[in-house]
């Protein structure tokens, strides 16, 4: 299986996102939108694409689970809080 997903540089990246856009229509559809309407979208999936040092990016979890539970965390006292409240 190919994919984009990877902290190192893959050997034949062009190769791969041509082998997955002509996975069909909406395979280069998306493809199409991940390099021209979110281009944000390859270098968070790829590391040699963004600008965080590989040593971060491996230290940083492969899934968005903490980040929704501190979502979570933070709502449970409230939002219209006193700047004390808000700080305590």
């Amino acid at each position: 299986m190919h994919s984009l997903v990877s902290a190192y540089p893959i050997h034949n990246v062009e190769e791969t996102k041509e082998l997955i856009c002509r996975g069909g229509p909406q395979a280069s559809a998306w493809m199409e939108d991940k390099e021209t309407g979110s281009p944000f979208v390859i270098p968070a999936i790829y590391q040699p694409a963004s600008h965080i040092p590989l040593a971060t990016w491996q230290a940083c979890p492969s899934t968005s689970n903490g980040n929704e539970q501190a979502h979570r965390n933070i709502n449970r006292d409230g939002t219209r809080l006193t700047l004390l409240a808000g700080i305590m």
